[in-house]
């Protein structure tokens, strides 16, 4: 026996229950053949727990030698779990004597020759899983009619799936039970005997082809699909005469590649899903005599197609059409009345275009009342931020930098901005709360007891709710009055092309949108190297709001970990390790970690918060590791496994094994595994550790279960 099996499996025989359990699961993660006799003698054992844990282990240690032991388990040991533990480990052996008894087990309890704990029905449906499972996966064909029968009765829990995934491993009169079950009338037995065909290989549904493509299932045909070669003429049929949309899109997809002729014949397909498929293929080829038909198609389509297939257009438009795809991407970007998921698809295509006018309408965008659409745009802005061209460049980074600042007016729309991306001709003063009215309308919000700008510039008195759940809250609070008037109508004017309908309040939406815009640009703006940016994150880093300022900093230390920080982050993060909120302090001790300044952060090894301590560990560790040793005793398994990662990143073993030691006497057996698994040298280290003499109890018990958790 190795030394490690010698030494863990010499802890079988002590006298405490849960040491015992302990080395068997610690053997089992070792996975060393050569302790399986000690495992075999722990079958044995009066205690059901280390019974169990020990064939556990034996799943991934037995030899063919132990199978007769495991066997006798099976049937005599009444512990649930070590019967579907037993199984599992002769199936592993493939142990062709146990065959009639697994055969017996996926059919019945067995009983009398079969011990089962009282009231374990439960456990005999566990073993019987486990039993067709395992006579699959030995290819048992003598076993086929007993899984069948197993599948049949009625009493029995659903087993299909299981069921047909063992046959589907078993040559010959398995594969040919599944082929009889493509028969049946149950569309949905279908379905999963083709599953379950398919996984066994596709040369066992090629003499299929005829039969699957044809099934009247749509499902069946669906899965047919996907399991014919990508050449198979039958492919091309199904794209044009398939009765189910969601059979010809999934034909469609599997042929596109190959055949462009084929995409352009699906675009008259009277399925949207099919077409947005074909979309899809086609964008990225588009022949000289394609772009002015195919061009139509795709702008009434962005128009008018459902959600799905115009969002396609959106991200097609730009490769069929070029520049000429600006104005229905600026018309779609800004049309309140669009699916979100639409415009956001016209946004990005905009991004993608780099011009200044696509930067104006990003900035009408970014102050939308739908939250994904700004998020989309100020995406989109960061990423032009990054132009190559330089006029794009500043632009772009001018309207991040303004959203960072807090000053992007709101209220804008796409006819606000000039085609310059100069600031908005008219629209609210970029410091003003804002409301939203029940038209989807963004407009001042009323000061406690004072009135709202209206139109022209007049006081206007009516309180616009600011939120679905704001105007749920004031409703019925009494019928209108000259105190409490009745809110607009909400009719907007109507679209071309379209009837007025009344907009929505967005359940999702936010109160303080500009506070939101603010809040975007700041997490979008952790990795933007534009000028400005560091200076514009100083300065909403003084922010009073909580949820702001945590996200600065939050900025901070991810530009930090990528790139090194100028003198002005960097000063601001060391005036704020003693704020109060344990958010800022933590990224704060983040982003100063291998700078001058990390020294600064030793007091908030004490922190009362334990993702402060855990941030301070790491700074201060890398190059004063003794200041950190107390992190292993912390109470926090965060901090402690930031502790261990200072000590292994010092290279230094004495310091991993003192650490290991301490964590070792404090029970931290969950730290330890970690260790383990983060450091080779651990796992040695703690094995060596078993081998003192006298060990104490606890210790004992606590790298035990650290080994057994590797």
């Amino acid at each position: 026996m190795t030394e490690p099996s010698a030494i863990i499996s010499s802890c079988l025989q002590a006298p405490e229950e849960p040491i015992r359990c302990a080395a068997a699961r610690a053997l089992g993660a070792l996975g060393d053949e050569n302790a399986a006799p000690a495992l075999v003698q722990a079958l044995l054992d009066p205690d059901p727990d280390v019974r169990a844990d020990a064939m556990g282990a034996l799943v991934r240690c037995a030899r063919p030698e132990d199978a007769p032991a495991v066997r006798r388990s099976l049937e005599g040991d009444p512990v649930g779990d070590v019967k579907t533990a037993a199984v599992r480990t002769l199936a592993r052996l493939g142990d062709a004597a146990s065959t009639p008894l697994l055969r017996a087990l996926a059919r019945d309890r067995c009983e009398p020759e079969v011990a089962w704990e009282e009231g374990s029905w439960d456990d005999w449906l566990d073993v019987q899983v486990a039993a067709i499972t395992a006579l699959g996966d030995m290819g048992a064909e003598a076993a086929v009619e007993d899984l069948i029968r197993a599948r049949e009765d009625e009493a029995a829990q659903e087993l299909d799936p299981v069921v047909f995934a063992a046959l589907a491993k078993i040559p010959g009169r398995g594969i040919a039970a599944l082929l009889d079950f493509l028969e049946e009338g149950d569309a949905q037995v279908r379905q999963r005997a083709l599953l379950s065909l398919s996984r066994a290989g596709g040369d066992r549904l090629a003499p299929l082809r005829e039969r699957l493509i044809g099934d009247p299932s749509p499902g069946v045909r669906r899965l047919a699909v996907d399991r014919l070669d990508a050449g198979d003429p039958a492919l091309p049929d199904l794209v044009r005469t398939d009765a189910a949309g969601a059979v010809r899109a999934a034909a469609l997809t599997r042929v596109a590649p190959a055949r462009p002729d084929v995409c352009r014949a699906a675009l008259a397909d009277p399925d949207p899903g099919v077409r947005a498929v074909a979309v899809e293929a086609l964008a990225g080829r588009v022949r000289p005599g394609d772009g002015p038909a195919l061009a139509s198609r795709l702008e009434t389509w962005l128009r008018e197609g459902d959600a799905r297939l115009a969002a396609v257009c959106a991200a097609a438009l730009p490769s069929v059409t070029g520049a000429a795809a600006l104005g229905p991407l600026r018309e779609t970007a800004t049309d309140g009345d669009r699916p979100a998921e639409v415009r956001i698809a016209a946004l990005k295509s905009l991004g993608e275009m780099a011009t200044r006018e696509v930067v104006a309408t990003l900035r009408a965008a970014a102050v939308d009342a739908v939250r994904q659409v700004r998020l989309a745009a100020l995406a989109a802005v960061a990423a032009l931020a990054r132009s190559v061209d330089e006029d794009v460049r500043g632009a772009a980074r001018d309207l991040l930098i303004g959203a960072l600042r807090g000053r992007l007016r709101t209220g804008e729309s796409a006819g606000d901005t000039d085609t310059n991306g100069d600031a908005p001709r008219s629209g609210l003063d970029a410091s003003a709360p804002i409301a939203i009215t029940p038209g989807g309308g963004i407009v001042a919000a009323a000061p406690a007891g004072g009135a709202t700008a209206g139109a022209g510039g007049e006081a206007d008195d009516r309180t616009y709710p600011r939120s679905t759940l704001q105007a749920i809250q004031t409703a019925g609070l009494g019928t209108p009055s000259a105190e409490h008037p009745p809110p607009p109508s909400g009719q907007d004017p109507p679209s071309p092309g379209r009837g007025a309908r009344r907009r929505r309040v967005r359940v999702d939406a936010v109160d303080d949108i500009a506070a939101d815009i603010r809040l975007a640009a700041v997490r979008l703006a952790a990795d933007c190297l534009a000028d400005g940016i560091d200076e514009s994150l100083a300065e909403a880093a003084e922010s009073t709001t909580s949820e702001l300022r945590a996200a600065v900093f939050e900025a901070i230390a991810q530009r930090a970990a990528t790139m090194p920080l100028s003198p002005v982050l960097r000063t601001v993060l060391s005036r704020s390790l003693e704020c109060q909120d344990p958010r800022v302090r933590c990224a704060a001790a983040r982003g100063l970690a291998g700078s001058a300044e990390a020294g600064d952060l030793v007091p908030l090894l004490d922190d009362a918060d334990a993702s402060v301590r855990a941030a301070a560990v790491t700074a201060v560790g890398a190059d004063r590791p003794a200041r950190v040793v107390a992190g292993f005793h912390d109470s926090s398994p965060l901090v402690r496994r930031a502790t261990v990662d200072a000590f292994i990143a010092t290279g230094e073993d004495g310091f991993l094994e003192d650490g290991l030691r301490a964590l070792a006497d404090g029970g931290r057996s969950d730290t330890l595994t970690d260790a383990c698994a983060r450091h080779p040298e651990a796992t040695r280290r703690l094995i060596g550790m078993l081998s003192v003499p006298e060990l104490p109890r606890p210790r004992l018990r606590t790298i035990l279960e650290a080994l057994a958790g590797c």
